[in-house]
């Protein structure tokens, strides 16, 4: 339990941007990016947002959000015919948030699994 709980953690830390590592022209991400533009649902506490998920990986996903939240938030976006993901803010600049899912890699495979070679999201990718 406490080694899933570190292993979430630092899950989390790897969605933050290292400014100086972008400026290098490096990329610190623990799974591979894919740009979208898929409507969704973001659902904070009682509210439920529209929001749009601009970049998807294993790991978290870039969304625009109308409304700013601050790090740290617990989410849950919605995909209509996908499901449900838990995620938490990792990151805030404006309206767009970096989420970092709170579920693992394998949960999201299986929702996206007939995307996968699409999205470029697969092991062999």
């Amino acid at each position: 339990m406490a080694q899933d709980v570190a292993e979430q953690k630092q899950k989390k830390a790897d969605m933050v941007p290292n400014t100086a590592e972008k400026s290098q022209g490096e990329e610190s991400r623990q799974f591979k990016r894919r740009s979208v533009l898929w409507p969704a649902k973001m659902r904070v506490g009682k509210h439920e947002l529209s929001c749009q998920i601009w970049n998807l990986s294993l790991g978290g996903a870039r969304v625009k959000v109308d409304l700013p939240l601050q790090e740290g938030v617990e989410v849950i976006i919605s995909l209509a015919g996908r499901g449900e993901i838990p995620a938490t803010v990792a990151w805030a600049k404006g309206e767009l948030l970096g989420i970092a899912f709170d579920v693992g890699a394998e949960v999201i495979r299986r929702m996206f699994e007939d995307r996968l070679h699409v999205l470029g999201l697969g092991d062999d990718s």
